[in-house]
């Protein structure tokens, strides 16, 4: 009601098409000044971060149906996506790059790795999901990366490589390297800062990357 009338005020065309989301409820109940159940998103990004706080809309609130926040449920998702998922894979990146070649990253070849497949499909998978206003899609698009990234560590196992095979370990550090510079492209318009932690974590300086550092700390207990 608010909007179109804000621009018929102004003067401008109304919208032909209206999204209406639906509930965002806190511990099953729907949020109310007079019913007490608040959620001060304030207090939150000052207990978790900002990152924590966008991550859990992202990633829980679905484009067609209500969606339920507790405070268990965002630390969750943090633990378990940021810190555990996407910061541990880029701080092993980083730090088997600087252990293995001094902080140089080896080069690559893009081949048939699902790896390559997963990233060079992300951005047509990210734009289709947001012309669809599914944020949630969209954001999937880019943990698809992320989980292949990961995958990918277990199976070419660069610390093996190490010891056996030199051109096989630059062939995956560079893989890796270049997968987590995809992620912090991808994640910019939905993390900026953290986007930024990653690209800056996945960029050389004169050659050589920064040394690595924790982008997402453990929340207290």
């Amino acid at each position: 009601m608010y909007w179109p009338a804000m621009l018929l005020s102004a003067g401008e065309p109304l919208p032909a098409d209206v999204l209406v989301h639906d509930y965002l409820t806190a511990e099953g109940r729907k949020i109310s000044k007079s019913s007490g159940a608040v959620v001060d998103p304030v207090a939150l990004v000052e207990r978790f971060g900002v990152d924590a706080v966008r991550w859990w809309l992202l990633r829980e609130v679905p484009r067609v149906g209500d969606a339920d926040f507790t405070v268990a449920r965002l630390a969750a998702r943090y633990e378990r996506d940021l810190a555990n998922g996407l910061g541990n894979l880029v701080n092993r990146v980083v730090s088997m790059v600087h252990r293995y070649r001094g902080g140089t990253p080896g080069s690559y070849q893009e081949d048939a790795e699902p790896l390559v497949g997963a990233w060079r499909a992300a951005p047509g998978r990210v734009d289709a999901a947001l012309a669809d206003f599914d944020f949630r899609l969209a954001t999937a698009a880019v943990w698809r990366v992320v989980e292949e990234a990961n995958r990918y560590v277990e199976e070419a196992r660069p610390w093996q490589l190490a010891r056996t095979d030199e051109a096989a370990l630059d062939r995956a550090l560079g893989l890796l390297l270049a997968a987590c510079q995809a992620v912090g492209e991808l994640l910019a318009p939905f993390l900026p800062e953290a986007a930024a932690r990653i690209t800056a974590q996945c960029t050389p300086v004169d050659g050589r990357l920064p040394e690595p550092r924790p982008l997402f700390p453990r929340l207290p207990a």
